[in-house]
């Protein structure tokens, strides 16, 4: 039975009305299902190139606020156990897909190692029962997804994320190869985080050839 975004969109409303509702949520006007509470909105979003009957199709989730403040839930989650949790379920679909070939492209294979930072994670669907047990799954979920959101709660990780990104732009800020590297150097020195530390350390590899 051939999925389109429709079908995605409507199962997802379905599953998730009740719950949001439940929880104080308004649905946001439109195709796409979405809802919104004290100006902070979740909603989903289908892949845009659509459903194959051999490899089916993705979709995520965004959060908005007014003000302009978005993220896309594989960062939001950089971190939380939930995190780890999609991808494991994401590749639950795939390993049930009919397709007698290796997958083209990278969203179609097994992803085998935990999730633990940030990424611009899609969640995988073939049938109308992979839908459903997502929005299942989101229904239980998407309430504290939101929280997460509203309240800007990170994980240990997260926050290693948002101290990489400051230091980042006060790199680009910075004009000369010199300061570039001095704001690395500080930053790796300091920076606890093993994986946004060897980030940093790259990156001044690459100024250090330039020098």
């Amino acid at each position: 039975m051939k999925l389109t975004s429709k079908d995605l969109y409507r199962e997802l409303k379905a599953g998730l009305a009740p719950a949001m509702k439940a929880e104080g949520f308004a649905p946001l006007k439109g195709a796409t299902p979405g809802w919104k509470r004290r100006g902070v909105a979740a909603g989903f979003q289908a892949d845009k190139w659509g459903w194959t009957e051999r490899w089916g199709s993705r979709f995520t989730v965004n959060f908005d606020a007014e003000g302009g403040r978005s993220e896309r839930i594989g960062y939001l989650l950089e971190g939380f156990p939930e995190l780890d949790e999609l991808r494991v379920r994401s590749n639950a679909v795939i390993a049930r897909l009919p397709r007698g070939s290796d997958p083209p492209f990278e969203e179609y294979k097994i992803d085998p190692e935990k999730a633990v930072y940030g990424r611009d994670i899609w969640l995988n669907y073939h049938s109308l029962d992979d839908v459903r047990e997502w929005a299942a799954y989101f229904a239980a979920k998407l309430p504290r997804f939101v929280s997460l959101f509203e309240n800007e709660t990170r994980s240990p990780e997260g926050e290693a994320a948002q101290r990489f990104h400051r230091a980042m732009a006060r790199v680009q800020g910075a004009r000369e190869p010199r300061e570039k590297a001095a704001i690395l150097e500080a930053y790796a020195r300091s920076e606890s985080d093993a994986h946004y530390r060897a980030g940093a350390e790259r990156w001044l590899g690459e100024l250090r050839k330039l020098a």
